[in-house]
């Protein structure tokens, strides 16, 4: 394969609107109290800001600002029962993703990057 044909190749498969859309997502994420409030709605499923804030140790008006952008970026939704507004994650894959990134991380010295690593191209 010629390297124009690669270069095409790669383009189909990863179109540049979802390379920046995956770079403001990843950019998101890679912020570590973001990080920790998306992985630990994974773990437990819908919370309110007070056991979110309690629970992960974090400032409940930085947890609302964080909660604000992960909403706003569709990665968490809101359902309100009464006077309480409970968070969770917005798409099962992301659930999913954030549940497979735990026990990833749970591995800890065992991981294997590379022999892991599988991308799988979504159907358009």
């Amino acid at each position: 394969m010629s390297q124009l044909d690669a270069k095409k190749n790669f383009q189909e498969f990863f179109p540049e609107a979802y390379i920046k859309k995956s770079v403001k997502l990843l950019k998101l994420l890679s912020e570590e109290s973001r990080l920790r409030i998306m992985l630990y709605l994974a773990k437990a499923g819908p919370c309110t800001v007070s056991e979110i804030v309690e629970t992960l140790d974090l400032v409940q008006s930085t947890t609302s600002h964080h909660l604000s952008l992960l909403r706003t970026a569709d990665l968490v939704i809101t359902t309100r029962e009464g006077k309480n507004v409970y968070y969770d994650i917005n798409d099962p894959t992301w659930k999913e993703m954030g549940l497979q990134f735990f026990k990833y991380l749970q591995k800890g010295n065992e991981i294997d990057l590379l022999g892991k690593f599988v991308l799988k191209m979504i159907g358009k």
